[in-house]
C-alpha cells in the first residue's frame, strides 16, 4: 500500500496533535471558561505564558492516540512507526520545554 510509508506517519504524527490542540482549545473556551475565546487561548494563554506551553502540547499528544489505532486497523505498520516517531519528536519538544 502507497499509505503504509514512514513518511506518512510522520506527517500524519505531526499534524494530529495540531488538530488536538484545536480541540482542546474549543473545549477550554466553551465549557472550561465560556468567557474567553480561543484568539485569547492561542496567543496569550499558550503563546504567551511558557509555563502553559508544555502542558497544552502534551494533552493535544492525546490525539495521536486515535490515529494509531486506526492505522493498526487498517494494518498499516510502517505508518505507525512514523506517528510514533513523531510523537518522540513532540516529546523531545516538550522536555525542552520544560527546561
Amino acid at each position: 500500500m502507497r499509505w503504509d510509508s514512514l513518511i506518512v506517519g510522520l506527517v500524519l504524527g505531526l499534524i494530529t496533535p495540531v488538530l488536538g490542540f484545536f480541540i482542546y482549545g474549543a473545549i477550554h473556551v466553551n465549557i472550561i471558561r465560556p468567557h474567553l475565546d480561543l484568539p485569547y487561548f492561542i496567543h496569550d494563554l499558550f503563546l504567551g505564558t511558557r509555563v502553559y506551553q508544555a502542558p497544552i502540547l502534551s494533552l493535544s499528544l492525546l490525539a495521536n492516540l486515535p490515529l494509531f489505532f486506526l492505522l493498526d486497523r487498517y494494518v498499516l505498520y510502517k505508518a505507525m512507526r512514523g506517528v510514533i516517531t513523531a510523537t518522540f519528536i513532540y516529546g523531545v519538544v516538550i522536555v525542552v520545554l520544560w527546561m
